[in-house]
């Protein structure tokens, strides 16, 4: 990497220099010297401006709070989830969700697995869930459907994590929508005992 391709990259992140020298753990005069060319960028130091440039925005984002000394508004941890059919005489499910670092999974009263990531916005607070439903055989959806094998839709929803409880409108990829209600049941632990 030249220091022009540097000094490119660093831009299009939407950092100056010094934002992302504290970033990178180094001085301003280093990145200084790199942009100028008067010394080689180090090869750790280029591996980690790709890896961020392809980090996910809210991911990035992340990154970038180390930088305001604050951490991310969302708040991870484990979500007690509860439905209820809008088909008369449907059936009615309750499960836990798991939001840890942008990724979400979890399961239900049936063995329903979900599988998915969320995308925090800093500036709403909000974050945008994205799942994958997966059922297992014979087990009816809430929706009334039911097959002899494996089968799964994708939803999405948006959720408020600032709040403790609330209710959550739900879409499917099979054009049915749901109300659903979240409860946070705790914060994820910090580390394991071993």
């Amino acid at each position: 990497m030249e220091g022009v391709e540097l000094k490119a990259a660093v831009k299009e992140l939407g950092l100056s220099p010094q934002d992302f020298a504290r970033l990178a753990g180094v001085t301003p005069r280093a990145v200084s010297l790199w942009v100028s060319g008067e010394r080689a960028i180090p090869g750790p130091l280029e591996a980690y401006l790709r890896s961020l440039k392809l980090l996910p925005p809210h991911l990035r984002q992340v990154e970038f709070n180390r930088l305001k000394g604050e951490g991310s508004m969302m708040r991870d941890g484990m979500y007690g989830i509860t439905f209820q059919s809008p088909v008369r005489g449907g059936g009615a499910g309750l499960g836990a969700l798991i939001f840890d670092n942008g990724r979400v999974y979890g399961s239900d009263s049936e063995r329903v697995r979900y599988d998915g990531e969320y995308i925090y916005h800093e500036a709403t607070g909000l974050a945008d869930v994205k799942l994958k439903v997966t059922f297992p055989p014979n087990v009816m959806s809430v929706f009334g459907v039911k097959n002899p094998y494996e089968w799964a839709f994708d939803v999405t929803a948006t959720i408020d994590p600032r709040r403790d409880l609330g209710d959550v409108q739900v879409r499917t990829s099979i054009g049915q929508a749901i109300t659903a209600q979240f409860r946070f049941l705790r914060s994820l632990p910090e580390s394991v005992a071993a």
